[in-house]
């Protein structure tokens, strides 16, 4: 039988072998791993480009997320630019410089997904998929019933 606490566990030990499979890359570029991450999340979610989205979908705070683009923004690895429509709004956009930390770092993603899934049927792959939107989904909502 699952538990609550196996599947945080297991969530847990997720998180941190990402963080250790990233680990070489931000020390050989010399960026924090929430610098790293926001630079994938930004390359890798075309349209979800504002320092919200990275908030929202990577569950950083904003104050962590500020500090970052603005550290990335000064070592030149990210740009900012008005967003159309919104004066508001500011759009990152990943610069030339940022182009072989996302390249190394998409590597590194899917060495680590190989890894973690070696020995898996595919089909329980796809079923593990269809778990985890089922999760993403309740989550959410308990998330949003959970703040009214």
């Amino acid at each position: 039988m699952t538990n609550a606490y196996q599947v945080y566990t297991a969530a847990r030990q997720l998180l941190e072998g990402y963080t250790a499979a990233m680990q070489p890359l931000c020390r050989r570029e010399g960026l924090a791993p929430n610098g790293v991450d926001i630079l994938l999340f930004l390359a890798n979610n075309p349209g979800l480009d504002t320092a919200r989205d990275v908030c929202t979908y990577r569950g950083l705070k904003p104050g962590i997320v500020s500090f970052h683009v603005e550290k990335l923004v000064q070592e030149g690895y990210l740009l900012r630019q008005p967003a159309p429509g919104d004066r508001r709004k500011c759009r990152l956009v990943c610069t030339e410089k940022a182009g072989p930390v996302v390249q190394q770092g998409r590597a590194l993603q899917e060495t680590f997904f190989r890894r973690m899934t070696a020995g898996l049927d595919p089909q329980d792959l796809a079923a593990f998929r269809r778990c985890l939107e089922g999760f993403r989904r309740n989550l959410s909502q308990m998330t949003q019933e959970d703040a009214q």
